[in-house]
């Protein structure tokens, strides 16, 4: 899950500011940039980020390269979602000390939300090592991890993320993926619990763990989880869909066509709900209101090849054996290789 979760942190306190930078810029500087740079902080502390800011461009304007202020300035750029303004004041402080561990992690996180993954990867790795070491930037990395498909290393960022925030709802999410992953079902099934329970509102927790728990047959499980997920969630007709597919699998022929029939309510051209549906009327040998729904999504897409080949199944089935075979053909042109050797029969 790729999530804009922003850390920022105020490094110093008011009490400290006078003496430190009395003993950096000498006196006549040290009491504006002081009374700038405390005001500044204190409007960040109260999440006033925007007000922050023409305090700490008095900083900057009265020092230039006052680092303290340039990388506090960067990081209330990227909570107002500026992230050039931001990506400028983590250049220059770089450029004034290439050891400075946020400047790293906040030119890393700019370079991640732009999907510049291999550099957001050296930054994040770089700040690490120089020692910013919050739970937020093992985030990163777990997610960056994921997407390079090194799932172990994943499982290893995501955990210790959550070892320095236990109730991290977002990495228990994303571990429980890389653990599906890694084929540690049963872990990731813990996972996805844990996420909800610290997230209770994180519904795409609810949906995968649902797909888990029907993977494994478990589907009471499975339709509790994706009934939870849908209180949060009443216009996901994607999400009714799948819950159609479980109820199928679990032999609930009835609950399925109420799922698909909701799904396609909110989605009237939803091809995938309306050949669900078709295939429970198939299968109770409805064929009228199965080719119906067959027949609308090859009006809506004649280039999706299951619809020629479950028409052709049902046309079969009724007897029309040229019609079902001139509906294989289409299907198998169409790249669907389960009617192959119904093709071959035809000819």
């Amino acid at each position: 899950m790729k999530n804009t979760l922003i850390l920022i942190y105020v490094l110093m306190l008011s009490f400290l500011m006078q003496s430190f930078l009395g003993n950096l810029y000498g006196q006549d500087q040290n009491e504006r940039l002081a009374v700038s740079f405390n005001k500044a902080v204190q409007m960040i502390k109260s999440g006033k980020y925007k007000e922050s800011l023409p305090y700490l461009d008095d900083a900057i304007n009265t020092n230039p390269d006052f680092i303290m202020a340039l990388v506090e300035r960067g990081k209330v750029y990227l909570q107002l979602k500026n992230n050039d303004k931001a990506l400028v004041d983590f250049s220059k402080v770089l450029q004034l000390n290439n050891g400075q561990a946020e400047a790293f992690y906040g030119r890393g996180y700019i370079s991640f939300v732009k999907d510049n993954y291999d550099d957001a990867f050296k930054d994040f790795t770089q700040s690490i090592s120089l020692g910013y070491t919050e739970y937020i930037i093992y985030y990163y990395k777990g997610l960056i991890e994921m997407i390079k498909d090194d799932y172990t290393s994943a499982n290893l960022d995501f955990s210790t993320a959550i070892d320095k925030k236990f109730d991290f709802a977002y990495a228990y999410h994303d571990r429980a993926k890389a653990k599906t992953k890694l084929g540690d079902s049963k872990g990731a099934i813990a996972d996805y619990k844990k996420a909800i329970e610290y997230m209770p509102s994180l519904t795409i927790a609810y949906y995968n763990l649902g797909n888990l728990k029907r993977d494994a047959q478990d589907y009471q499980g499975a339709i509790d989880s994706y009934l939870k997920g849908l209180k949060l969630d009443s216009l996901n007709y994607i999400a009714y869909n799948t819950l159609g597919q479980i109820y199928y699998l679990s032999g609930d022929k009835v609950s399925a066509v109420q799922q698909y029939k909701k799904a396609i309510s909110l989605h009237p051209d939803y091809i995938a709900a309306l050949n669900n549906m078709a295939v429970v009327f198939a299968s109770n040998k409805d064929f009228k209101p199965a080719l119906e729904n067959l027949n609308k999504i090859i009006s809506i897409n004649s280039e999706y090849g299951p619809a020629f080949a479950n028409r052709g199944y049902i046309r079969e089935l009724q007897g029309d054996i040229q019609g079902a075979c001139t509906d294989w053909k289409t299907a198998e042109k169409l790249g669907v290789a389960e009617v192959k050797n119904y093709v071959l029969e035809c000819n």
